[in-house]
């Protein structure tokens, strides 16, 4: 059944749009138009998938990330830069769940080594290394804006 299941998936991926999309650039992706600075390749690949019925994927880590990255972004600056209203936020986490994320599950044993060894191996965070792990896993794109990381990715 599990072998299937794994061919089932091979085969989505040729019909179907999927990628790997870490935190930064989902936040690109989610707070464009509240600042200037974002980057805006990211909103024709993320178009590309609505419009093809494709999935983003993520590790569970994620969630977290963005959540985080969104609390930052409500609390003042001294520095002027742009600060989201808690009304922005809950537009921003509604248009988030619209979106055809697929979350993948917890990691095992197995999984949580492999990310071990790809962190030590590419000199990357245990929470980088996730995002890189399930790409390299599921055998899809990784879609970021940390250079270190897609270095460490396009190097595999």
């Amino acid at each position: 059944m599990k072998a299937a299941n794994i061919e089932n998936n091979i085969e989505n991926k040729k019909r179907f749009p999927c990628f790997v999309a870490d935190t930064s650039f989902m936040a690109a992706y989610l707070l464009n138009g509240f600042c200037d600075d974002e980057l805006k390749d990211c909103i024709k690949d993320i178009e590309y998938v609505l419009q093809n019925n494709g999935q983003i994927y993520v590790p569970p880590l994620f969630w977290y990330e963005i959540q985080n990255v969104l609390l930052y972004k409500t609390r003042s600056k001294k520095d002027g830069q742009f600060r989201l209203s808690n009304t922005d936020v809950m537009d921003i986490m509604y248009d988030l769940q619209c979106l055809p994320i697929y979350t993948d599950t917890l990691p095992d044993a197995e999984i949580r080594q492999r990310i071990y060894s790809i962190a030590q191996e590419h000199n990357l965070s245990f929470y980088d290394a996730s995002y890189f792990e399930l790409a390299h896993r599921y055998n899809l794109a990784l879609k970021s804006y940390d250079d270190e990381l897609i270095q460490a990715y396009n190097s595999k």
